[in-house]
C-alpha cells in the first residue's frame, strides 16, 4: 500500500509504524529538532503557548513541566 500526504496518518498500519520511530530516544525530533526549539522559544515561565504543530502534544507536558502557564493544541 502507498501512503501519501496526510491521510497516510489515518492508515492504521502506517500510523502504528510512525509513532514507534517517533517515540524512539534517538529519533531526530528528540535528537535535533527539540534542542533547536528551544533555543528559540526560550524560558517558557509563566508564558501561554500555541502549538500550531504536528504531534501527539508530548511537547506540550513538556513546556507545562517548565512552567509554562497555558499550553494548547489543535489535537
Amino acid at each position: 500500500m502507498e501512503f501519501r500526504g496526510s491521510s497516510a496518518y489515518d492508515q492504521k498500519d502506517f500510523f502504528t509504524n510512525y509513532m514507534k520511530r517517533r517515540n524512539r530516544i534517538d529519533s531526530p525530533n528528540t535528537t535535533i529538532e527539540g534542542p533547536v526549539i528551544y533555543e528559540l522559544i526560550g524560558d517558557v515561565q509563566n508564558k501561554s503557548i500555541l502549538d500550531l504543530g504536528c504531534g501527539d502534544a508530548s511537547f506540550g507536558k513538556e513546556l507545562l513541566n517548565q512552567g509554562a502557564a497555558f499550553y494548547t493544541s489543535p489535537l
